[in-house]
């Protein structure tokens, strides 16, 4: 069973140049990207997921090594970030959350060379396999947080932490181009939105 240890993330990420860490940033944003669009349907701001994928499509191309001035972008990013005290919330608003805030903190990866922004997009995922869990099992014990824990067996929490695994193995490859990872996460993540309540 796979556990979620950041510092063994960053082990990982911090030997990799820009456009690999910059990548897996993507790649994470890339699976979490279609539980915005639900968001987006749900909230009816459709605008705002097109938005999103234009800056998440940028962060592509930055890793791809086209570089451009992306601060504005992931500032952008960030204010799509919902508010939990929003008058609006809905269960969506919570994946939505995670989703934006993984673009946001691919297009600082790049910015800063910092591999510990590519963590934080990673833990977005982990984060929303935990939302995802305690929405299906409200009733389950809080305090269960150990090593063998029923949000850790959980299949969401396993999924996010397997796909984190194999998105670290391709980005240490540090292929030509990231078309094939970038497509691989966006049916995976489509498929993991699916199963996600």
């Amino acid at each position: 069973m796979r556990t979620y240890d950041e510092r063994a993330v960053l082990a990982r990420l911090e030997p990799l140049d820009r456009r690999a860490k910059t990548a897996f940033a993507a790649a994470c944003a890339q699976r979490l990207f279609p539980l915005f669009e639900r968001y987006a349907r749900v909230v009816n701001h459709p605008a705002q997921s097109q938005r999103l994928a234009l800056i998440l499509a940028g962060a592509w191309d930055l890793a791809s090594g086209q570089a451009d001035d992306m601060q504005q972008m992931e500032a952008e990013a960030s204010t799509m970030v919902p508010d939990e005290d929003d008058h609006g919330w809905v269960l969506e608003s919570g994946y939505a959350q995670n989703a934006a805030a993984a673009v946001a903190y691919t297009i600082s990866t790049w910015r800063k060379d910092d591999a510990q922004h590519a963590v934080w997009a990673a833990l977005q995922m982990y984060e929303v396999a935990d939302y995802a869990f305690w929405r299906t099992k409200p009733n389950a014990d809080v305090n269960d947080r150990g090593p063998d824990s029923a949000v850790l067996r959980s299949e969401f929490v396993q999924t996010a932490l397997s796909a984190i695994d194999r998105d670290l193995d391709a980005a240490a490859s540090s292929p030509l181009s990231w078309l094939e990872l970038r497509q691989r996460t966006t049916s995976e993540g489509l498929t993991w939105a699916a199963i996600l309540p």
